[in-house]
């Protein structure tokens, strides 16, 4: 039987599947600590292959099958069972690496059920679905991480570790429409600028319907900018190494959409956008001038509740003390 591309992530090591399918967190992560780095490549390799679960799942049995893989690790992420040490699951990857953390099980939980949801038809209704949806993928990685970076006051990191993840996935869903537009799933919210379009007539090249959904991409990367500006508030509360990798995994993700607006419209259906080497030293290197010049503050300023507004998650965020 041929091996599926999530059997072959887990089978995999967590480096290995982060230095070919996260270049972007690879080169960032190479400023964490031995210890750090080994951690968030196992995290990115047990979230990759809950992901792919999903994206492999191109007929109704194999999306039954996902569906049955993906309930049964969300319920051995409540139960938390005790297993052999043989033949490691994806559940035991789990357990071994976030055990100690109840917050980032119940992120990981999160995140299981909205990938969940990616095997449904998908299509986003308003801006409030589109931001939940945000949270579930990619929100609930920063709180994952915020525990194994070992953030100091954990609850008060949180909302800007959330508001960084969801400022990527707005970055990820203006990159990839056509991508996701091949798997018959739409991001875009219906209540904006996009509109209601069907995703076969982007892939068609229908010139309404990609029009529609460019002004769509800008308007979520537009969005995107409160949540990444919000995030980078809260890098304060990471030790230092730490501190200047996610400082440039965020600046080169948030370079992804400048170059997606600076291309524009006619290019941007013509290829996917990436950051080069030369342009990742270039932003890397600004993002540590900037926290050289003390851009972030040790104490941030009390975050911004309206970003969360309608947010639902399984955790209790704390609001950081006003100073």
């Amino acid at each position: 039987m041929t091996e599926s591309v999530a059997e072959a992530n887990l089978s995999a090591t967590g480096a290995d599947v982060l230095r070919r399918k996260g270049k972007s967190f690879y080169w960032a992560g190479q400023l964490l600590t031995a210890e750090q780095l080994e951690s968030a490549a196992d995290l990115y390799q047990i979230c990759r292959s809950i992901d792919d679960l999903a994206d492999e799942a191109s007929t109704p049995a194999q999306a039954m099958a996902a569906e049955r893989q993906l309930g049964e690790f969300h319920q051995a992420l409540i139960s938390r069972p005790t297993l052999a040490d043989e033949n490691p699951n994806l559940y035991q990857q789990a357990e071994s690496l976030l055990g100690d953390y109840p917050m980032a099980l119940s992120a990981l939980g999160d995140l299981v059920d909205t990938v969940r949801s990616d095997l449904d038809l998908v299509r986003v209704a308003d801006q409030a679905e589109l931001l939940r949806y945000c949270y579930g993928v990619a929100g609930t990685v920063g709180v994952m991480m915020t525990c194994l970076l070992n953030a100091r006051e954990r609850e008060k990191a949180l909302p800007y570790a959330i508001d960084l993840g969801i400022a990527m996935q707005l970055t990820n869903i203006s990159r990839d429409v056509l991508e996701d537009a091949h798997l018959n799933r739409l991001y875009l919210p219906a209540d904006g600028a996009t509109g209601a379009i069907a995703p076969e007539d982007i892939v068609a090249g229908n010139r309404v319907a990609r029009h529609s959904a460019w002004l769509g991409v800008r308007d979520l990367l537009g969005m995107s900018e409160a949540y990444y500006c919000s995030g980078w508030q809260g890098l304060g509360y990471l030790p230092f190494r730490a501190r200047l990798a996610i400082a440039v995994a965020a600046k080169i993700y948030r370079q992804i959409g400048r170059q997606i607006l600076q291309r524009g419209e006619q290019r941007y259906w013509q290829s996917r956008c990436v950051v080069g080497s030369a342009e990742k030293l270039r932003v890397s290197v600004g993002a540590v001038v900037q926290l050289a010049a003390g851009a972030i503050n040790r104490q941030p300023i009390r975050h911004d509740r309206a970003l969360h507004q309608g947010l639902t998650t399984s955790l209790k965020l704390r609001q950081p003390e006003k100073r």
